[in-house]
């Protein structure tokens, strides 16, 4: 059972969820799945997920994973958004990739003080959306309040969130540390009616995420809708014994593990339509009539399915580290965040792996237009490549810890 007591009104929790209410989650998903992957052709077309897409991951109830349980969420960890985001990838790339961003983006929300979070989650949970690489705007004080102006490209499920998070730079020469001589980084947490979107997601892969660029000029928002990078991805709240388990989630590693839940389920996906289809099909140019009369064949999809479940129990390993690091008020080091960095590119390298080998082994059909395999070929293609989980960068942050040399990033 989860551990819930209440200090002053509000609910601190201490533990990760159990995993009966990840199964319970994870059978929800399965009920609409149909209804998803119905829908990812539409959402591939269209460059958005579609309506129905988003009612049926909110009949899953998938969309409450990050919020805390005061505000009516499951204040899940990264093992229950890893899990449940594979499973809704298995049917749609693309919506389990605006399920982990938008719970992701309500993760770092949930560093914003009280009150913030009070007026955010007034309702109940929400859907969000971030952007949190590269500062790629400015904050100006202004009275008792911020200015704002920019514009956050990549903005997966922006049109469908009702709050999202921008980085940018906090021009603010009073408050910055007096040795600072550039300008702080921050984030501005910004209602959907404060920002709009342009039309910018033209990709041959994940789609269906939306991604579009969002954009606001002279925006004037409360005091404490701005913090500093330093507020919302350090260590302080990680050290914070009176904070609950829903706020010490190490931010940067969540959103790395967890982003690549669907690039791991979409390899499952495609796994089992060439397993499906190969009882059925021929190769051609032999005399196979059915591919799995092919011993090569067969030990090569072998092959493929422990490249995917290796990819899955790195990045399990990772989410369980994280996990456990929440529960308790001592930080992961630094090493052994780099070392999950390397085994989360690795997994993305495996699967992309994989998925290129499960073309060569079903064939050019792989390539139609409206084929299932290829279109998670694209899609795991794609998602692989996010900067934040890019193989050759993990391995490298992981090399850094081996040798003791400066980290290439800090943003671990």
């Amino acid at each position: 059972m989860t551990d819930v007591t209440a200090t002053h009104q509000r609910l601190i929790v201490t533990q990760a969820p159990v995993p009966d209410a990840t199964a319970e989650l994870i059978e929800r998903v399965h009920q609409v799945g149909a209804r998803l992957r119905e829908q990812a052709v539409i959402a591939d077309r269209e460059r958005d997920l579609p309506l129905a897409s988003v009612e049926a991951l909110e009949q899953a109830d998938v969309w409450r994973i990050s919020a805390l349980k005061r505000y009516g969420g499951y204040e899940g960890g990264a093992r229950m958004l890893l899990d449940v985001a594979r499973t809704v990838a298995y049917y749609d790339p693309a919506a389990a990739w605006c399920v982990v961003i938008s719970n992701g983006s309500v993760m770092l929300a949930n560093r914003f003080g009280d009150a913030v979070l009070d007026e955010v989650f007034a309702n109940g949970p929400i859907r969000a959306a971030s952007i949190f690489a590269q500062p790629q705007g400015t904050a100006t004080p202004d009275g008792d309040g911020w200015r704002i102006t920019g514009k956050w490209p990549f903005a997966s499920n922006s049109s469908h969130a009702e709050w999202a998070l921008g980085i940018l730079f906090i021009q603010d020469s009073e408050a910055a540390p007096a040795n600072q001589t550039v300008p702080q980084v921050g984030f501005v947490l910004m209602h959907r009616s404060e920002y709009r979107l342009e039309d910018t997601w033209f990709t041959i892969g994940m789609r269906g995420s939306g991604s579009n660029t969002m954009a606001t000029e002279n925006l004037w928002v409360p005091r404490d809708r701005v913090i500093t990078f330093e507020q919302l991805m350090g260590p302080g709240m990680e050290q914070d014994g009176s904070a609950t388990f829903g706020r010490r989630l190490t931010p940067h590693l969540t959103m790395s593990t967890t982003i690549q839940a669907p690039s791991l389920g979409a390899a499952y996906a495609a796994l089992d339509h060439v397993v499906e289809l190969a009882g059925k099909r021929g190769i051609t140019y032999t005399h196979y009539k059915r591919q799995i009369d092919s011993g090569a064949f067969v030990q090569n999809l072998g092959m493929v399915s422990a490249k995917v479940d290796g990819a899955r129990l790195l990045l399990e390993r990772a989410a369980d580290a994280i996990d456990a690091a929440a529960c308790g008020v001592v930080p992961m080091p630094l090493e052994y965040r780099a070392a999950h960095r390397g085994g989360i590119g690795h997994a993305g390298h495996e699967l992309v792996d994989a998925v290129n080998d499960l073309c060569w082994l079903h064939g050019t059909a792989a390539f139609a237009e409206s084929s299932l395999l290829g279109r998670m070929w694209r899609d795991i293609n794609t998602g692989t490549r996010h900067a934040s989980i890019t193989a050759p960068m993990g391995y490298e942050l992981h090399g850094n810890a081996l040798t003791g040399t400066p980290y290439i990033s800090l943003k671990l």
